[in-house]
């Protein structure tokens, strides 16, 4: 079985949408939060209403990645199915990259969603004046979430109360990555660990592309050598990990 024909697998998989919880995240959620855009359009008329569209929408997408991605190794541990998957003729860095990228990529759907909603049911502005920007910038941000999907992967497969950690850090990861205050408005300490995160620079790319800024180009390549970064982490780790279960051929590494 090679990468693509996984991958496809995968994405197959997801969107037979049988989990109420993802039906939830992708359907059902970006309407809740476009719902509270509207209704700030209606008592405050002096917002920057399409940035809270594209705001909704980036929280759906990191809310599905935190939960899927997150939850992708602990879910087959759970279903004792973890050591079929290490013992497959196939890496387990390769199982869990093509998890995270059709996590992100289904994220994706969330985000046309919340443009369908605020267009035809709320008549909300969405304010994208360059469209091919904007699907760069997106491409980056999905990048970085994949990435990150990976990163969550290999640590939330040691919790196995892991939807708890899950919802501790959904909320403080879209302040930390400017989702709605902006990074250079934090205080120091907050500023560096934000900048850390591969997903600001996505999501400060993003919202460049809005207003044509010329920084949309510097952001998005920060992006992608700090997702780099991460990415090649992984690989170590995931390596270091599977290594360590075949040597001792059980799961009790993790």
């Amino acid at each position: 079985m090679n990468f693509v024909n996984l991958l496809f697998r995968e994405i197959r998989y997801f969107t037979t949408l049988q989990n109420k919880m993802y039906q939830f995240l992708l359907f059902f959620q970006p309407l809740l939060f476009l719902s509270i855009v509207y209704f700030l359009k209606q008592m405050r008329g002096d917002v920057n209403i399409e940035k809270f569209v594209v705001a909704s929408a980036l929280i759906s997408m990191w809310s599905y990645v935190l939960y899927s991605s997150g939850s992708a190794l602990i879910a087959q541990k759970w279903n004792d199915t973890l050591k079929l998957l290490i013992a497959a003729p196939i890496s387990l860095f390769q199982i869990i990259l093509t998890k995270a990228i059709s996590n992100a990529f289904i994220a994706l759907i969330s985000m046309v969603l919340s443009f369908t909603y605020a267009r035809f049911i709320y008549q909300l502005p969405i304010g994208i004046e360059h469209l091919g920007l904007f699907f760069l910038s997106v491409l980056v941000l999905l990048l970085s979430l994949s990435v990150v999907g990976m990163i969550l992967a290999i640590v939330f497969v040691a919790f196995q109360n892991v939807f708890d950690y899950q919802n501790l850090i959904l909320t403080p990861v879209i302040l930390l990555c400017g989702v709605f205050i902006p990074v250079e408005s934090m205080p120091f300490l907050l500023k560096g660990i934000a900048y850390l995160i591969p997903m600001t620079w996505g999501i400060q790319a993003v919202y460049e592309t809005l207003t044509l800024s010329p920084q949309m180009y510097t952001s998005m390549m920060v992006s992608l050598g700090v997702s780099t970064c991460y990415f090649l982490l992984s690989i170590f780790i995931i390596k270091r990990i599977e290594l360590v279960l075949r040597k001792h051929g059980s799961l009790g590494a993790i």
